[in-house]
Parts: C-alpha cells; sequence; structure tokens
C-alpha cells in the first residue's frame, strides 16, 4: 500500500493505493485485505442518509472507522467527531450540530464475506483541501473547543512522521482511541501511509495490550504515559516493540524504566489538536524537543510557545500561540509545563509539574496529580492539593507519602491536601479533566 501525494497546494490530491496482497487491518488476529475493505466502504456508502446534516463518527474499532471515515468523504458529506463518548459530550455535540446519522461500532451489521487477498490494486482519491473532519479539543482545562482538519493537514502530518520515524514493518497497535486526533493521525492514517496492517482492537488495560500484542504480532505500539506505567508495573515484555508515546507528560523516570525493562527509547511526540505534531524526543538518547520538518517555531516574550506549520488549518491563523512554556537549547527546545501549571504561593514560584514528578518517584504511587486551589490565610493564597493512585499491594499511606516528599521538596511544595484513589479518572486518551481531579477531593471532604 502507497501513497502518492507528498507536497500541497490548493488543487492537489491524495491517492491512496492499497495491494491487495497485502492486509489493511487485523481484527482477532485474523486479516481483512483491501478486497473487503472496498466492499464494506460501498456498503457504508448506501447506509448514509440523504439528507442534511454532519455524520458522528463514534467507533471504536479501527476498521468500522477506517470505512466510515473514507465513506463519509467518498460520499463528500461532514464529519464530526467527540472529544470522548461520555453522554453528556455527545449530547452537547446533536445540540451544536444537525446530526443526520451517528456510526457507532456494528454499523456495519453484515459483516460475513469472502473477500480475501487478491493480486488487484485498489486506490481511492480525495481534494486536499476538502475539510476531514471537525474534532473536538479533550478539554482538559475547559471546555472542548472545535477544530477542523483537511485530508491535506492529516496525510501530510502522516507523511512527515513516515520520512522522521524509523518504524519497523508490521503490525501497528494503539491504547488511544481513533477519535482524538492522536488516535486519528497514528493509528488510523499513519498505517495506511506506512503500508501495514492496523490493529482492531483498542486495548487499555495492561494484560489487555499484552494480549493484542501476541496475538496479532504487533511491532508498534502507540500509547500514552499512565499505560506505560501500568506495562512496567506489570513486567510485560515489550522487547521487539517500537513505542510512541504523546498526549501527557512522559516522566523521565518511565522513561529510564523502560530502556532498562525493554531495551528501547520510548519515541515521544509533542503537539496539540489545534497544531498536530510540532516535535519529538527519545528522552534516554537527547532530553530536548526537535521540531519535525516543516514546522517552525519561536518563543514570546512572556516565554510561550508559537507553532505554524503544515499541519495546522487556516482557522487557526498562520501562527498558533499555545500554553506552554519553553526554553530554547542546542538543537532543540525544553518544555517546562503550561503556564498556568506555575502558581505564586507566598511571594514563591511553584512549578506543579515538580510537585507531580517527585509524587510519582514515592514507593508504591502509580499516578498522581496535583491542583492549586486558592484559600485564605495570612501567608498563602494559593494551596497545593494531590490526588494520589497507589498500588494497593504496596499498602503506602499518606504519611508515607509526606515523608517521601520531605526528601525532595521544600515546605512550601508540599501539597497541603493528599488523597489517596484507587485510579484518576483520566480520559481514554490519558488526559485528566480539572473538574474530574477536583471532584476526587469533593468525595474525600
Amino acid at each position: 500500500m502507497t501513497l502518492v501525494a507528498s507536497t500541497w497546494s490548493e488543487d492537489a490530491w491524495v491517492n491512496l493505493r492499497f495491494n491487495g496482497m497485502n492486509p489493511f487491518a487485523l481484527c482477532g488476529g485474523r486479516p481483512i485485505y483491501p478486497s473487503r475493505l472496498f466492499e464494506d466502504i460501498e456498503t457504508a456508502c448506501r447506509l448514509i442518509p440523504n439528507e442534511e446534516g454532519v455524520l458522528l463518527l463514534t467507533c471504536n474499532g479501527r476498521y468500522e472507522f477506517s470505512v466510515a471515515l473514507l465513506a463519509a468523504w467518498r460520499s463528500g458529506r461532514q464529519i464530526v467527531l467527540p472529544p470522548n463518548l461520555h453522554a453528556i459530550s455527545l449530547q452537547r455535540i446533536r445540540d451544536q450540530h444537525i446530526v443526520a446519522a451517528e456510526l457507532t461500532d456494528g454499523f456495519l451489521a453484515d459483516k460475513s464475506t469472502n473477500a480475501k487477498a487478491d493480486s488487484g490494486e485498489y486506490e481511492l482519491r480525495f481534494e486536499a483541501n476538502t475539510i476531514a473532519v471537525t474534532l473536538y479539543t479533550s478539554g482538559s482545562t475547559g471546555q472542548p473547543k472545535p477544530v477542523r482538519k483537511t485530508i491535506g493537514n492529516l496525510f501530510s502530518e502522516a507523511e512527515t512522521l513516515k520520512s522522521s520515524l524509523a518504524l519497523p514493518e508490521g503490525p501497528l497497535l494503539a491504547s488511544v482511541p481513533t477519535y482524538h486526533l492522536y488516535g486519528l493521525t497514528f493509528s488510523i492514517i499513519l498505517p495506511w501511509v506506512l503500508g501495514i496492517p492496523m490493529v482492531d482492537e483498542c486495548p487499555l488495560h495492561a494484560d489487555e495490550v499484552s494480549e493484542a500484542i501476541t496475538t496479532n504480532k504487533a511491532r508498534i505500539l502507540v500509547t500514552v504515559p499512565v499505560h506505560l506505567r501500568a506495562l512496567l508495573v506489570q513486567q510485560i515484555s515489550c522487547s521487539n516493540l517500537s513505542v510512541i508515546s504523546s498526549a501527557d507528560r512522559l516522566d523521565e523516570e518511565v522513561a529510564k524504566r523502560w530502556y532498562a525493562q525493554c531495551g528501547r527509547d520510548i519515541i515521544e511526540i509533542y503537539g496539540s489538536s489545534e497544531t498536530g505534531i510540532i516535535a519529538q524526543r527519545q528522552q534516554i538518547a537527547n532530553p530536548l524537543w526537535r521540531p519535525f520538518s516543516g514546522v517552525n517555531i519561536e518563543q514570546n516574550h512572556d516565554g510561550l510557545l508559537r507553532v505554524a506549520s503544515p499541519f495546522i488549518h487556516e482557522d487557526e491563523g498562520a501562527m498558533f500561540q499555545t500554553q506552554d512554556l519553553m526554553t530554547v537549547g542546542d538543537g532543540g527546545f525544553q518544555l517546562l509545563g503550561r503556564s498556568d501549571s506555575i502558581v505564586k504561593i507566598a511571594g514563591r514560584r511553584i512549578s506543579l509539574l515538580i510537585v507531580e514528578e517527585a509524587l510519582k518517584r514515592c514507593s508504591g504511587v502509580v499516578d498522581a496529580a496535583v491542583a492549586a486551589v486558592p484559600v485564605q490565610g495570612h501567608i498563602r493564597n494559593m494551596a497545593i492539593w494531590a490526588a494520589v493512585a497507589t498500588d494497593e499491594a504496596e499498602g503506602i499511606s499518606v504519611r508515607n507519602i509526606r515523608a517521601h516528599l520531605a526528601s525532595e521538596l521544600d515546605n512550601i511544595k508540599h501539597p497541603r491536601r493528599i488523597v489517596i484513589v484507587r485510579s484518576l479518572p483520566r480520559e481514554e486518551n490519558g488526559k485528566l479533566r480539572q473538574e474530574r481531579l477536583m471532584s476526587l477531593f469533593r468525595k474525600e471532604s
């Protein structure tokens, strides 16, 4: 399978060519070939109602998601992807858009087919400047925001990844959902461009990931830091995998443990829904971030990162202003966290990331998140609160955690309040919305 399109202009086209002998996807280890794919695209086109409105895609399975996406593009229909599958989020989209149809898992009711490998060549052709999707940001720091992407935005991004990352040939498995840009780009578009099969399943738990790797003989794992921590805890062998991590900060301690246990450096991707990919790094080799080809960055007067790239839709302007603090280094840059992660307490600037990282280094802690909360005091007007998920077998207590922090942080950086929970209520992409974090403290009141 090859993609023919590497430069973009207003009249550019994306040509997708599939070799009929190569599996398009794997489902439970069983191959699905392009002949089956094109049969299902025709079926999906007939299922799409000929009436006003957008198509809401909520498929978790990557194969049905791919069929729905390609059928919608072929039919010239507008697609909306939700920030998550929560009922309130889906209803908000229905309130904001006229939804002609919702395509979810199982919309291809008849999956029986005799389509096998063949020597045929299968092709699809799309205008690069056509709107591919309207998706929503995760809303981790506020309400989800709609972001538009053209087909050209998505495929130029995937082409850049193909030329920048030394990825092996073989199935790609992802533990991130399809409807976030990270999942869309890395687990849907990238396999098409690389000419490798995607794994249909979306495993989230460590044992499920391990089983899916074995069943599908996966060579690439696309995941998030919280899932990597879980894999390390269970000591699952991933020595034959190339691992890509994004959507949240990967702690240095996790990167080092992964390298020691699996013998490979994790490929980290920095980006956002608005910008697409911005930079990459492999912490063990070099802690600095290196921008991808075609991506231009600069630092504004407040120390915040600004980005221009071909992966950003024109709606966002010529230069997109992030809220991420940075410093420029020799051959790259360092990220210092979001501007709202730096708070002033008793006249001192405190990084919440430093507090969070110290908590995660505590023996028995598997995940942690912190927040700065307004308080009334003679010295402090802000206090740090922390929610910590622990390994139940360790029997860790708040006293243990405070003893650990005493050797790592100044007293002013210590959380005034610590709650221990079984797990943090992260989204499928590993992010934790502020409102869900604060709800943990209300439960403990």
